[in-house]
């Protein structure tokens, strides 16, 4: 919600949201996980990856990079 949010208030300065997902063992440090959630009725693509070389590979798909 906190991202969609900021999309949504700033959505001129806001061309996608990418969010890295945690390993199973980064998550339990963390203290907590990620649910990917439902941002159908986002304004911006929002993208998930492991790595770097995920986001990038979306964001090209996207024209962003």
């Amino acid at each position: 919600q906190i991202y969609n949010g900021f999309a949504q208030d700033h959505a001129d300065k806001v061309a996608a949201i990418a969010i890295r997902q945690l390993s199973v063992s980064e998550s339990v440090f963390a203290g907590g996980h990620s649910e990917d959630g439902d941002h159908t009725t986002s304004m911006v693509p929002w993208i998930y990856s492991t790595d770097g070389a995920g986001m990038a590979k979306q964001l090209k798909v996207l024209d962003l990079l």
